[in-house]
C-alpha cells in the first residue's frame, strides 16, 4: 500500500509539474491535500508555488497569525531585461495560490525581512521608505519616508536622507528600524507608529559594520551595536523616548552577529570575535565571555538553553547559556536554522549541495530534501509546515514538528520576523 501512495505521489508532482510547463500558469497547487489523504508523511510536497516573470527573493519567509505567507518578489524577467520593483506576495496556506500581490516598492528589492504585526499587518522596507499593508487586500495603509535633514546637537538641520536597513516590532506593536546606506549624512534608529505612520523619536547612530540589526528584549529594551566614540559597543535604549540606558564595550566585525535573548532576557552575542558572552540586560555587565571558535556567526537558542552557533573552519558547536562551556562540537549540522520544538534543525548543511536537511542536535540526519533551496528562507510553522524557496518557486512540505517557542529559534526570532524576544 505505501508503495502504491509513493508512486501516486510521484505522478501527481510529475504531472503537475508537466501542467505548469504546458500551459504558463504562475502556480502549481493541490499536489497533495493534507485534509482529503490522511496517509500524507514527512516530507511530502504539499504545493508548489512557482512565478514565471520575477524572482522570488532569498530572504526569510514570514507567516501571519492566520498562517498566510509573505515572500517578495522583483528583479528581472528571464530573459534578462525589463528589471522591476520589488513587491510583497501574499499565498494562502491551504494551496498556495497567490492571495493578493502589493504594488511596487521603492527599489528593485526590500532593504529589510518582512515583519509582520501583532494584527497581521506587514510591513517592509524598500530604498527610503518604510510600508505599512493591509493584511487582508496587500493595499498600502500608509508610507513613511526617512526626513531629508533633522535638527543636530547644535540646532542646525543636519542630512539624514539614507536608505533603510531592518525593521523590529517594538514591545508596543510599533516599528523600530535603522538608516544603514553608505555615503555622507547622519544615520537614525526611527521609532514609527504602526497604526500611523507618525514619528515617536529618533537617536543618531553610527555606521558599525553590525548596525543594521535591531534586537527587542524581554523589558521592551531595544538593543544594538554602535559606537560612542572612541569605542564599539552594544547600547541599550529606553523604547518609549529612545533615551540610552547603558552601554558596554563590544565590537561585530560581522553583520550576521545577530544580538539573541536567553529566556530570562540576558544577550547572547560576539563581543569579539571569537569571544561570546552573555550580558545582564538590566545593568549592561558582563556574566560571562567566552573563547569561541567562531566568526561573528549567528546564534540560536534551543529548547535546553544551549546556544548553537557555526564556524566555517570547523562546524557547528552547543555552548551552555550559564556559563558558556562547551557542550557539544565540533557537529556537522545545518546553518541559518529554524529549530522546532522538538529540538529538531532545519537548514542547509552544505553550500555546494544546498538541499533541506532535519537534524537532531547530534547531526543525526531526520529526514530531507533532495531539491535545492535558498537556506536563509525557511520557516517552520506552527502547524507543522516547512516552507522554503528556491529561484522562482516556493515550496510547502509537510513536515513533523512546529516551530519552538522558547529560546531563540530562528534568526529573526520567529516566523513573524520581529527581532523581538517577546512575540511569536
Amino acid at each position: 500500500m505505501k508503495i502504491i501512495q509513493t508512486i501516486r505521489r510521484i505522478l501527481l508532482f510529475t504531472l503537475a509539474l508537466a501542467t505548469f510547463f504546458i500551459t504558463g500558469c504562475d502556480e502549481i497547487k493541490d499536489i497533495i491535500d493534507p485534509e482529503t489523504e490522511p496517509d500524507v508523511i514527512v516530507g511530502d510536497t504539499l504545493w508548489v508555488y512557482e512565478l514565471q516573470d520575477l524572482h522570488l527573493s532569498a530572504n526569510p519567509l514570514a507567516i501571519g497569525p492566520d498562517g498566510t505567507i509573505y515572500t517578495s518578489a522583483g528583479g528581472h524577467g528571464w530573459n534578462g531585461t525589463d528589471w522591476r520593483p520589488e513587491r510583497i506576495l501574499a499565498l494562502n496556506k491551504s494551496d498556495g495560490t497567490l492571495k493578493w500581490q502589493s504594488e511596487e516598492l521603492e527599489w528593485s528589492q526590500i532593504n529589510s525581512n518582512i515583519v509582520v504585526g501583532d494584527d497581521g499587518t506587514v510591513f517592509v522596507n524598500s530604498g527610503h521608505k518604510l510600508y505599512s499593508i493591509d493584511p487582508s487586500t496587500g493595499n498600502f495603509n500608509w508610507v513613511w519616508e526617512v526626513p531629508q535633514t533633522l535638527p543636530g546637537e547644535n540646532g542646525t538641520d543636519v542630512y539624514t536622507y539614507g536608505a533603510l536597513g531592518q525593521i523590529a516590532l517594538a514591545a508596543d506593536g510599533d516599528i523600530v528600524t535603522i538608516t544603514s546606506e553608505s555615503g555622507s549624512y547622519y544615520r537614525a534608529v526611527y521609532k514609527i507608529k504602526a497604526g500611523s505612520g507618525v514619528t515617536s523619536w529618533h537617536r543618531f547612530t553610527s555606521a558599525s559594520t553590525a548596525g543594521n540589526y535591531i534586537t527587542v528584549g524581554k523589558n521592551g529594551t531595544i538593543f544594538k551595536f554602535d559606537i560612542i566614540d572612541p569605542n564599539y559597543v552594544i547600547i541599550a535604549l529606553n523604547p518609549q523616548n529612545g533615551i540610552l540606558k547603558w552601554s558596554i564595550n563590544a565590537y561585530s566585525s560581522s553583520s550576521a552577529n545577530n544580538i539573541s535573548i536567553a529566556d530570562n532576557g540576558d544577550l547572547i552575542t560576539f563581543v569579539q570575535t571569537d569571544t561570546l558572552a552573555r550580558i545582564n540586560y538590566s545593568n549592561g555587565q558582563f556574566v560571562w565571555k567566552q573563547n569561541v571558535s567562531s566568526w561573528n556567526a549567528a546564534k540560536f537558542i534551543d529548547n535546553h538553553g544551549n546556544i548553537l552557533t557555526y564556524n566555517q573552519w570547523s562546524g557547528s558547536a552547543l555552548y551552555s547559556v550559564s556559563d558558556g562551556s562547551l557542550v557539544n562540537g565540533p557537529l556537522s549540522l545545518p546553518r541559518n536554522v529554524s529549530i522546532d520544538d522538538k529540538n529538531q534543525l532545519y537548514g542547509v548543511i552544505s553550500d555546494y549541495d544546498p538541499h533541506l536537511s532535519v537534524t537532531d542536535e547530534d547531526g543525526t540526519v531526520k529526514w530531507g530534501s533532495s531539491m535545492g533551496i535558498y537556506g536563509g528562507s525557511i520557516a517552520v510553522s506552527n502547524d507543522k509546515i516547512v516552507y522554503f524557496t528556491i529561484d522562482n518557486k516556493l515550496f510547502a512540505l509537510q513536515g513533523d514538528g512546529a516551530l519552538s517557542h522558547s529560546g531563540w529559534p530562528r534568526f529573526t526570532h520567529d516566523n513573524r520576523n520581529t527581532f523581538n524576544a517577546n512575540k511569536f
